[in-house]
């Protein structure tokens, strides 16, 4: 079990690294890949998925864990609202993206 644990945790940081790296390669021309949204979208699920096994199996931050997983909602959100809207994506939105990600990861890494 603790295998699959750690696939899954390294799953899920490839799918943050690959929603912020794609973000990076279109910031200067504000057009989204759509790997953006589906990176985040994936690294949503895995980040589900991480919660309930450690739910089950251990003793979970709740609070971590919520705080976490709305950041990871508004940036699947945020990336797929991106993803439609093109070019003309506002910057709200556009610079919220990799705001919201390094927040997420400055929360699992400190809190």
């Amino acid at each position: 079990m603790s295998f699959v644990y750690s696939l899954i945790i390294v799953i899920h940081l490839l799918c943050w690294a690959i929603a912020l790296g794609t973000w990076i390669a279109a910031a200067r021309t504000r057009e989204p890949n759509p790997g953006m949204a589906h990176a985040a979208a994936g690294a949503l699920a895995t980040g589900l998925i991480l919660a309930s096994i450690i739910s089950i199996t251990g003793d979970p931050n709740h609070m971590k864990l919520g705080v976490k997983a709305l950041i990871a909602i508004i940036v699947t959100v945020l990336a797929f609202i991106a993803r439609k809207k093109g070019p003309q994506t506002s910057s709200a939105v556009w610079y919220a993206i990799p705001a919201a990600i390094v927040i997420n990861v400055v929360v699992a890494v400190l809190v």
